[in-house]
């Protein structure tokens, strides 16, 4: 029978579906204002969109990424998450103006998939090592 989730992992969870609700957006948003013109709301702005990616993603990737990097030492974990995370936060302050909205685009989904990748391996670690430092 398998063991209830632990923290960590809800987390890393968490972490990998808000990456790929970004690269969602990223992909999707503008096939659906073309289609649907009227949707182009102060709500689906990048810049707030990115922002309140921003809000949801440092804290949980952050809180998740450390809980398994102080267990496990894993130095990939370590530098995964970190290079995912430099990337989204420039990309969403400064994006726009560094790589216009395509590269803005092309950067952020890189980021999101480099930081679910880190989740993804911490996870992984935790598994491997049979973790109950966080339940």
């Amino acid at each position: 029978m398998s063991q209830p989730a632990t923290k960590r992992e809800r987390l890393d969870t968490i972490a990998v579906v808000l990456s790929a609700i970004c690269m969602l957006h990223c992909l999707a948003l503008p096939v659906v204002l073309t289609v649907f013109p009227i949707l182009n709301t102060a709500v689906l702005s990048e810049n707030v969109f990115h922002l309140l990616m921003m809000v949801l993603i440092l804290p949980v990737s952050t809180i998740a990424l450390t809980i398994g990097c102080r267990r496990h030492r894993d130095s990939l974990t370590l530098f995964l998450g970190a290079v995912g995370l430099g990337i989204l936060t420039i990309t969403a302050f400064f994006g726009h103006h560094l790589f216009g909205l395509t590269g803005e685009r092309i950067v952020t989904s890189i980021g999101g998939l480099v930081l679910a990748a880190a989740h993804l391996q911490n996870y992984r670690r935790c598994r491997q090592d049979k973790c109950t430092h966080d339940r």
